[in-house]
């Protein structure tokens, strides 16, 4: 009788020990967003509940194409407690289609090592003037003017940032490293140290415009400068750089060819208080006075706060002669929902 006593509270012990595992549970592995527009962002949080008795080790998380996760704020779940897990599904590029992403969760979960979550809908597709703030974002160059603040008030690149070589270290803290970095002077005589020491602090894409302001003017005129009336002096010789192949230079032609101007239609306060680097602040009122210092052919990025006052901006635009201006869809809250503070400015260039 013992003998059969002991077998059982043995065989209890181990029936036991072998039921004992982490469960991942997530109470709405699917989720249908409905119906967006091409070029917002789709986001949402997935909770991940350990319904086990042992610890949840979250090995890993893979999305597919198109989706990104953020970081989990622990790997280890113990039992009965979750982690949330935000989704973001970039929907660019998908407009008319019916989309369905997924995303892996790998575990020490024994019954389901690969919980497989989805967000599912329609992406319809946006109007010609509308951007995505993905694809305004990949447009976007710094440009830094390194000459005096007297030469930069005179003339300038529009879009261009006024920075003293001297303070050019701490703006660059300011920018991601991997940032497209233009910098010009008048002839390159402090725009070359510029680079080097923008080089030297990680910045593996930041270039020298070859010949600078005076090389461009020479080359296209006026074209994207301020202050388009008032004369420029140029001098009987423009040099183009010690060595026209270096890498750290940039050719003006390629400068032409990416040109892309950020206008910000807010209120100056609201400007003051952040804005996307280089844009510049001018109201729906005041646009009809820049329609000739504005070529006709130069792509137009209109921000405003949600994106209401830019594509009425925009199409304005577009009314008149510049059929290339976009309206940023969402404005500048999409762009901080997606990017936060990154080539996010105070003050006025």
């Amino acid at each position: 009788m013992k003998k059969l006593f002991f077998a059982l509270l043995l065989f209890a012990i181990l029936s036991s020990a072998a039921w004992a595992a982490p469960s991942m549970y997530v109470a709405m592995p699917i989720y249908n967003f409905g119906t967006v527009l091409d070029g917002y962002a789709v986001s949402h949080t997935f909770v991940i509940e350990n319904a086990g008795d042992e610890p949840l080790e979250i090995a890993g998380v893979r999305a597919t194409c198109g989706c990104t996760t953020t970081a989990l704020s622990t790997t280890t779940v113990e039992p009965g407690a979750s982690v949330e897990l935000e989704a973001i599904f970039h929907t660019t590029g998908y407009g008319g289609r019916t989309v369905s992403k997924t995303i892996q969760v790998a575990s020490n979960d024994p019954a389901m090592p690969i919980l497989v979550l989805q967000l599912t809908g329609q992406v319809a597709a946006s109007a010609p003037h509308l951007i995505a703030v993905d694809d305004a974002y990949y447009s976007l160059y710094v440009l830094v003017d390194v000459r005096p603040a007297d030469a930069y008030a005179a003339h300038h690149l529009l879009g261009a940032v006024n920075v003293a070589p001297d303070d050019l270290s701490a703006f660059a803290a300011t920018i991601p490293s991997n940032a497209l970095i233009i910098v010009y002077d008048a002839n390159l005589e402090a725009s070359e140290a510029a680079v080097v020491t923008l080089r030297d602090a990680g910045f593996s894409i930041a270039y020298a415009l070859a010949g600078g302001l005076d090389a461009w003017i020479q080359a296209f005129g006026m074209r994207y400068v301020t202050n388009p009336g008032e004369p420029y002096s140029l001098p009987e010789q423009v040099s183009l750089g010690s060595d026209e192949s270096s890498l750290y230079y940039m050719p003006i032609g390629d400068l032409d060819y990416l040109f892309t101007l950020f206008i910000d239609v807010r209120e100056p306060d609201a400007y003051a208080a952040g804005h996307i680097f280089g844009a510049l602040n001018i109201s729906v009122d005041e646009l009809a006075d820049w329609l000739d210092v504005f070529p006709e052919d130069v792509p137009i990025v209109v921000v405003s706060q949600d994106g209401t006052e830019s594509e009425d901006a925009a199409l304005w635009l577009i009314n008149h002669g510049f059929e290339r201006a976009q309206s940023m869809l969402g404005g500048l809250d999409e762009w901080i929902r997606l990017y936060g503070d990154v080539y996010m400015a105070p003050g006025a260039p």
